[in-house]
Parts: C-alpha cells; structure tokens; sequence
C-alpha cells in the first residue's frame, strides 16, 4: 500500500488541513476585526498607536545636575537640534540662573530603539499563534489518526487472513464502546460464526460419508460373497440387500430435505388442517411397531378440532420422526405420552417417553445433524441422525417452535408449537 494510501496517513492530512483552515480563518477574522476597531478610533490616537516609536527618551541627570536640583537653584534650559544623524533626539544645554559664568551641562537622552509599532506587533503576535495553534493541531492529529487508524488497519490485516483462508484470525478487542470497538467485536464473532460453520460442515460432511459407508460396504461384502459362492443367492440375502438400499435411500432424501430447506427451497402445500385427526392417522400406522415393543401408548386430544395452516405430507414426516425417535429410545414395555392441545395463539403437540431422558449436555445438540446420544445403538436400529434435524427445519418453514427437554418425572419431552388457525365461523 502506498504511504498517501493509509488511512491514518489521510486522516493525518485531513485533520491538519483543518486545524490550518481554522488557524487561517482566526487570524483572517481578528485581522478584520482590528481594523475595524482602528477606524474607529480618533486620528491622533490612530497615528500614534501606528507610529514605529519605541518608549519615551529616559534622559539621565549627571551629578551637576542633581546637586543644583538639590540645591533649589533656578536653572535656565536650552534645547537645540541634534548634530548627530545617528541620534535625533534633542540636546538639551542646563545652565544655573544665579551664575552666567557657569558652563552650562549638555544633556542628550540616548537614540531610541527602532521597534516596529503596535499594530504591525499585534498582527504578528496573532501570526505566532496561529502558528503555533496549527504546529499542536497538526501533532494533536496525527496522535489521534494512528490510534483510530490503528483498529482499522488490524481488522483489514485480519479480514484478509480471513479471505485466504485464515479463519483463525482475530484481532485484539480495543477498549470503549465507540463505532470502531463495535467494529472490531462483530468482526470477531464474525469469524468465530466462520470457523464454526466451517469445522460443523466438515463434520457434516465426515458424518454423509460414514453413514454412506456403511450401508454400502455391507452391500458390497455381500454381494462379493454371493458372487465367489460363499453365501446362496436366497431370498433372504435379496431382502437384506433391499432393507440397506431402503437404508440409503432414506439418507439420501433426508440430505434432500435438509439442502432444501436451507436454501429456502423447499415448497410447502399449506392446508387448513385438524392436528388432532392427522396425528390420529399417522399413529395407526405406528401400530404394529408399538406392538412388537409392547409399548403402551397413551393418546390424549381436545374435544374441538385443533385448525393449523400445514402441509400434509411434510406435517406426516414431522410427527412420524418424533415418534420414531420416541419409539426407539423407550425400552420394552414402556410408554408413550401423545397429547395435542390448543392455547392461545398456538397449537401444541407434546410427545413423550419413558426412557432414559435426554443428557443434559446433549440437550442443546439433539438437533444438530448427525448428532446422536447413543451412536452405537442408533446406527444399530438403522437411525442417520437427521430426524429431529428434518423435524426442526420444516416446523421453523411452517412458523413454529420445536424444544426438547427432560420430563421431571423421567423420560425426554419433546413440544412443537404451530401457529394456531381460528376455526371458520358458519
């Protein structure tokens, strides 16, 4: 960068240009003012103020002199023009009255100091300190430039290590709650949003590939196996390898959903819907699941129809990944709670279970993606990690809230909340 490129170097410049602007201004205005007051003052005064005279002759008395003053005697005094061209001050002869004899005492007051006059004296003591106003505003400027431009520089350093790559890159907080300090703090949370964007998104990822793997490779041994004849090609070999394409399948448009969604892609059909009745439906078709489990599951809805503007299908995907989250982590013989309840502005539906509950160190990831509690056993049953995830982002498309938390007597508790529809009047 060049050195008139430099912000404090601008900022330099600009402040003493203003600090000259002004001193210019002050002496320009007080020159006026002066003169104004000049004119308005008696001629006589006027030309004595501008005469170029110094202080008045001091004409020292010899020792003749102070013994005739002493003495009262009468003296008679004669001034005459100066021969001197060098001193044009008078010469005074001093003769005593009571001697004519006396020689009289020459007396000459010594040449006066050229000095320039009052008005030439006050405008170069204005000068002066203009000057010397303009001399500390210039210092006083560039103190203040390097400390504004210091921060700025620091953040342009850092936002350049960013753009490469850098996305460690911080800069020291300054101090205070100026335009600059807030400046540098956004900046930092900036970054650390970008590196943890970036350190998720390689986990994300990490995780797309393991959980492709997995599947795959299962596929892949066995389908070598039936190709060198170590396993029959029966029709239970065809159903495992169906059951881990299902497997990928299932991953694949969960990914689907998710990209969608968050490029605010994903096309909702709204309808005015009863939450209860849809969520009557879809737990029919949970039936067979709960029986195999012998869970009990405790169903409780509000008399009146429960209206809410959703789409269908992705309402359906909602509901059924929250059950199945709940079906798989409430051991054998256990319970589930299904409750949907209208209040004031919203609907609520409230699934819970009567497993281990959720840690309470996990409870802010259950919805991350491919975040899991228990991996091994998930992985086990068949489970991506992306359920609540895709439950998350197509409540917050439908305008609702999701939480998860523990219940206080045991089990996790999940609450979905979405904008309440008045049931039409007839």
């Amino acid at each position: 960068m060049r050195f008139f490129q430099r912000l404090e170097v601008r900022l330099s410049l600009l402040m003493a240009l203003v600090a000259v602007t002004t001193s210019l201004i002050t002496i320009a205005l007080n020159t006026y003012q002066r003169e104004r007051t000049f004119r308005e003052l008696p001629p006589e005064v006027r030309d004595f103020l501008r005469r170029n005279e110094g202080r008045p002759p001091n004409l020292s008395l010899t020792p003749e002199l102070k013994e005739m003053l002493a003495a009262g005697r009468e003296l008679r005094v004669q001034m005459r023009p100066s021969p001197d061209p060098a001193n044009p001050n008078p010469v005074f002869f001093i003769a005593p009255l009571d001697d004519p004899t006396a020689l009289p005492v020459q007396l000459q007051a010594p040449p006066r100091p050229r000095r320039p006059s009052l008005e030439v004296r006050l405008q170069q003591n204005l000068l002066i300190a203009g000057l010397v106003a303009a001399v500390l505003g210039v210092l006083v400027a560039l103190v203040f430039a390097r400390r504004i431009a210091r921060p700025i520089e620091a953040i342009s350093a850092a936002a350049n290590s960013l753009a490469q790559g850098d996305l460690s890159a911080r800069i020291p907080t300054p101090r205070g709650e100026d335009e600059v300090a807030q400046l540098a703090r956004n900046f930092n949370h900036m970054a650390a949003s970008l590196e943890r964007l970036e350190a998720e998104r390689k986990a994300m990822i990490a995780d797309i590939a393991h959980e492709l793997r997995t599947p795959l490779a299962v596929m892949q041994g066995r389908l070598e196996a039936i190709q060198d004849g170590i396993l029959p090609l029966e029709q239970s070999e065809v159903d495992r390898l169906h059951y881990q394409t299902r497997l990928l399948s299932r991953l694949v448009e969960d990914l689907r959903t998710l990209s969608l969604a968050d490029a605010g892609r994903l096309n909702l059909v709204l309808r005015e819907l009863d939450l209860g009745e849809q969520v009557r439906r879809l737990v029919a078709t949970f039936q067979p699941a709960l029986e195999a489990k012998r869970i009990t599951l405790e169903f409780k809805l509000p008399s009146q129809p429960v209206l809410v503007q959703a789409d269908p299908d992705r309402l359906a995907q909602v509901v059924g990944n929250l059950l199945t989250n709940a079906l798989a982590h409430t051991p054998e013989g256990g319970r589930i709670e299904l409750e949907v309840q209208a209040e004031a502005a919203h609907a609520t539906l409230r699934v819970r279970d009567s497993g281990p509950g959720i840690p309470e160190e996990a409870l802010a990831r259950v919805f991350d993606r491919f975040f899991r509690v228990e991996a091994s056993r998930s992985r086990a049953t068949g489970g991506s990690g992306l359920g609540l995830s895709i439950v998350k982002a197509l409540v917050e498309l439908h305008g609702g809230l999701v939480a998860a938390r523990n219940h206080p007597e045991g089990g996790a508790l999940f609450e979905l909340r979405l904008p309440l529809r008045p049931a039409r009047s007839s």
